[in-house]
């Protein structure tokens, strides 16, 4: 199974119907995707005071990931940040309905591990 195929999978599974493709657009226009052989990573910057996310406000200082998966299995979350294209002061994801915001610098000691999930099941 490759990793579009393992995006559309979870989408089904865990979001309404059209959010993989709201989530395509929105990253596409503001933004960005990495799509490379066995990985892609979904995400677009936003503002964060650490504790709360903004969409809307500027300058932005962080990296909101809506999706990543890769055909390895796992991945650490030092790999992870050296796939976006430059550094932000945090990164944010949504994990089991509640959000996360972490310090890049805390990212290079920390692994983000999801589980038994579609991820790592996939295989």
């Amino acid at each position: 199974m490759n990793v579009g195929e393992i995006a559309k999978q979870w989408y089904a599974e865990n979001e309404p119907e059209g959010a993989l493709a709201q989530t395509i657009l929105r990253c596409f226009f503001s933004g960005t995707i990495i799509c490379r052989p066995g990985f892609l990573l979904m995400g677009a910057t936003c503002w964060t005071d650490g504790k709360e996310i903004f969409m809307d406000r500027s300058p932005h200082n962080c990296w909101w990931i809506y999706f990543w998966a890769t055909e390895k299995g796992t991945m650490s979350s030092y790999d992870l940040c050296l796939e976006a294209p430059f550094a932000l002061d945090f990164v944010a994801f949504k994990r089991r309905g509640k959000t996360k915001i972490i310090a890049w610098e805390q990212l290079y000691n920390r692994d983000i591990y999801y589980g038994r999930n579609a991820y790592v099941d996939a295989k």
